[in-house]
């Protein structure tokens, strides 16, 4: 199994989304400005099912921003 094969498998099995979904979020997310962080965390909270206001987004861009998220794919899913 490739590895990006793997990838995909653990975060379909953590978030309960499926391949076709995470795959047409990467492709829509290929086509949209990315400097807009907003847009990008609505589309991923829209594919997840999960809600997400105004001070959550806020905090997760600013979180974003100032590269305190984690890099190790491994720890994220």
């Amino acid at each position: 199994m490739k590895d990006e094969d793997v990838l995909l498998d653990k975060v379909v099995k953590k978030t309960n989304v499926n391949k076709g979904e995470i795959l047409k979020l990467a492709n829509d997310l290929q086509s949209k400005d990315l400097n807009n962080e907003n847009d990008i965390l609505l589309s991923v909270a829209k594919v997840t099912n999960k809600s997400i206001n105004s001070n959550k987004v806020d905090k997760l861009v600013s979180m974003i921003k100032s590269n305190k998220i984690p890099r190790d794919i491994d720890k994220m899913v």
